[in-house]
């Protein structure tokens, strides 16, 4: 047992900070959540100092965020993972027993879970767009959630593009790699495609553009087709505009979860909203985007090409659809 006097919410920051500059902002955000609400309950529960973690606190955390924090499996499955990680470093640190990381156990999760978490459904995109449709008509994530449902893409495709890439007469968008002035592309030039698109994602980026979109360069005086007052738009103002809009009491009222959304954290402040249960991830537009078109008996390989998949992901996505994941 560490003899060390540390307080969690040090060991919290200590850990965050030894991962900065060494993980990507998005895998950081992750842990960081987790970390905090494990260490929240922790000290919720009178401990003070890290040593006093042990195996029986770890298990309840993970019971109140089964039982009461009504998590889905994949979630739970995710953020176990993620607090183990931090619990390795504690053990490395010497802040907590030796042993007590190889002591949780991360919940198991089916193929099925882990598809339902990972993909978007048509119906719930169809109820996001009529609440930006009807609400939100035209803004930034009205454009970007648009997009990204017509075209499959990536949301460093998004992020990546400039006005002049998009082009309202000819109906399409052109995502070109541009690494040398800060936005690759996922597989390089091998990601350059022009994408077709239908008439009503052209209305709302026309409407984006002329009303909405700040007019701006970016630090190698491009000009960003999708941005924000201090220049382009980046993967985490994106990532923290769609957790906002896809809780289901935003854009339809209602809350799966059963909780009373007058006290709700998540429903009542945006800064919290990464802690409803439904709220998503900007790869489950891509992936359920990807499966719609495939769905909608689009040839494979034209959806490849489209979306920037291989082939070989895609029939393994049709085989599971066949088999009724």
């Amino acid at each position: 047992m560490s003899t060390r006097n540390i307080h969690p919410l040090k060991a919290r920051r200590d850990f965050i900070r030894s991962k900065r500059g060494v993980l990507k902002e998005s895998t950081i955000r992750c842990y960081e959540f987790v970390v905090r609400d494990f260490v929240e309950y922790v000290t919720d529960e009178g401990i003070e100092n890290t040593h006093d973690i042990d195996g029986w606190i770890v298990q309840q955390w993970k019971l109140k965020r089964k039982d009461r924090d009504e998590v889905s499996p994949i979630t739970l499955h995710n953020n176990v993972k993620h607090l183990r990680v931090f619990l390795k470093w504690c053990e490395a640190s010497e802040l907590v027993e030796h042993g007590l990381y190889e002591k949780v156990e991360v919940p198991p999760v089916t193929d099925e879970q882990r598809r339902s978490n990972d993909a978007l459904s048509p119906q719930r995109a169809e109820s996001i767009l009529k609440y930006l449709e009807q609400y939100e008509y035209a803004t930034r994530i009205h454009a970007v959630f648009s997009l990204m449902w017509e075209t499959g893409c990536r949301i460093s495709a998004v992020v990546a593009l400039d006005i002049d890439d998009y082009d309202a007469l000819d109906s399409s968008v052109t995502f070109l790699n541009r690494k040398e002035t800060g936005t690759p592309l996922k597989n390089g030039n091998e990601s350059e495609r022009k994408v077709e698109l239908r008439e009503n994602v052209i209305e709302v980026l026309n409407d984006y553009i002329s009303a909405r979109r700040v007019e701006t360069t970016d630090e190698y005086n491009r000009e960003p087709l999708f941005t924000t007052p201090n220049g382009r738009m980046w993967r985490q103002r994106a990532y923290k505009d769609y957790v906002g809009l896809s809780r289901p009491c935003v854009y339809d009222g209602t809350c799966p979860h059963d909780r009373d959304q007058g006290d709700c954290t998540a429903a009542n402040k945006k800064k919290q909203a990464y802690e409803c249960p439904s709220s998503g991830t900007l790869h489950a537009i891509r992936h359920g985007s990807i499966t719609a078109h495939l769905n909608g008996d689009w040839p494979v390989r034209h959806v490849s090409e489209r979306c920037d998949v291989s082939a070989s992901v895609l029939k393994k996505t049709l085989r599971r659809t066949d088999d009724g994941g």
